[in-house]
C-alpha cells in the first residue's frame, strides 16, 4: 500500500513534467525559429557586407588603375608652371581621398563584422544554455522514469509476495476449515455420546402393581422353599434380569415425584426409603405418590423401582 501511495504522486509528477516539457519544447521551437531567423539575417548581412566591401574595393582599384594610366607630370626646371603643380596636388588629394574612404569603409566593415560576430556569439551562447537546459530536463525525465520503474518493480514484488502469502493463508484457512468441520463432527458425535450417556445414566424405571400382577409380568419371582409345607407360599424377590419394557421410564433428575394410583404401596426393590418421602401414608406404607429427595443416593442401588400394592 505504501508503494502505491508513492507511485501515484510520481506518476502525477511525471505527467506534469510531460506537460511542462511540451510547453518548454514549444518555447524552444519558437526560440529556435527566432534564432534561425536571426542567423539567416546575420548571414545575409555578412554577405551584403562582403559584397559591398568587394564592390567598393573593386571601384577603388578601378580608380587607381585610371590614375596609373594617366601620364605623370614631372617637375623640371624647364617646366615650372603653376598649373602643373596644381595637377599634381589634385592627383595626390584624389588618391588620398580614395584611400581614406577605403580605410573608413574597411573600418566600418570591420565594426559591422565585430557586431555580427558578437550577435552570433550571443546566439551560440544562448543555444548552449538552451541545450544545457534541455539536457537537464531530459536527465530529470530519465531519473523520474527510473524512479517510476524502480517503484513499479518494488510494487510488483510486493504484490507477488502478498499473492504468495494470500495463497499460503488460503491453504491454511482451507486446512483449518477442514479441521473445524472434522472437529465439529467429532464434537457433535461427542455431544450426542455425552447426551446419550447422560440420558442413559439419568434414565430410571418404576413399576406399580400387586404381587400377583408383577409375578405374572416377570418382574417378581418366587424363590426358595415354602414357609409352610401345605399352606405357606414361597418368598418373592425381584427377577435377576428385569425387562425395561415392563416398567415406566422416567428421568431421575427431572421426575422427582412419582404419582401412584389409589392404595398403599411398599418399596420391594433395593432403594433406600430414607432418601425419599411419601406424599401420604402411615405405618411405612406409601400412598398418593413418592417424592425423591436425594436422587443420586436413592437410585444408586438399582435403576428399577418396584412398588407393590397391599
Amino acid at each position: 500500500m505504501r508503494t502505491l501511495r508513492l507511485l501515484i504522486p510520481t506518476a502525477l509528477l511525471l505527467a506534469a513534467c510531460d506537460t511542462s516539457a511540451k510547453q518548454q519544447l514549444a518555447t524552444l521551437a519558437r526560440a529556435d525559429s527566432l534564432r534561425t531567423d536571426s542567423l539567416v539575417s546575420i548571414k545575409n548581412d555578412l554577405l551584403n557586407e562582403v559584397m559591398t566591401s568587394t564592390q567598393f574595393v573593386n571601384a577603388i582599384n578601378d580608380e587607381m588603375s585610371k590614375l596609373k594610366a594617366k601620364k605623370s607630370v614631372k617637375l623640371t626646371a624647364a617646366n615650372p608652371a603653376e598649373s602643373t603643380i596644381t595637377d599634381i596636388k589634385a592627383q595626390r588629394a584624389d588618391v588620398l581621398s580614395h584611400i581614406k574612404a577605403l580605410v573608413a569603409r574597411l573600418d566600418s566593415s570591420e565594426t559591422r563584422l565585430e557586431t555580427l560576430r558578437a550577435r552570433a556569439a550571443t546566439l551560440s551562447k544562448h543555444d548552449a544554455t538552451l541545450a544545457r537546459q534541455l539536457e537537464q530536463y531530459s536527465k530529470t525525465i530519465a531519473d523520474l522514469r527510473n524512479t517510476v520503474t524502480q517503484q513499479k518493480a518494488e510494487y510488483e514484488a510486493t504484490i507477488a509476495r502478498q499473492t504468495t502469502q494470500i495463497a499460503s493463508l488460503s491453504s491454511r484457512v482451507d486446512t483449518l476449515d477442514r479441521a473445524n468441520v472434522q472437529l465439529a463432527g467429532e464434537k457433535a458425535a461427542l455431544t450426542d455420546t455425552v447426551t446419550s450417556l447422560t440420558d442413559e445414566k439419568n434414565t430410571v424405571y418404576y413399576v406399580v402393581g400387586t404381587k400377583d400382577e408383577l409375578i405374572h409380568r416377570g418382574v417378581l419371582v418366587e424363590e426358595g422353599h415354602k414357609r409352610l409345607l401345605i399352606l405357606g407360599g414361597r418368598p418373592v424377590a425381584p427377577a435377576r434380569e428385569l425387562d425395561p419394557a415392563a416398567f415406566t421410564r422416567i428421568d431421575r433428575l427431572r421426575d422427582r415425584v412419582i404419582n401412584l394410583p389409589e392404595g398403599n404401596f411398599t418399596i420391594f426393590s433395593r432403594q433406600n426409603p430414607a432418601y425419599a418421602s411419601p406424599v401420604a401414608g402411615k405405618d411405612g406404607k406409601i400412598s398418593g405418590g413418592l417424592r425423591v429427595d436425594q436422587p443420586e443416593k436413592f437410585w444408586a442401588p438399582s435403576r428399577f423401582l418396584i412398588l407393590v400394592k397391599g
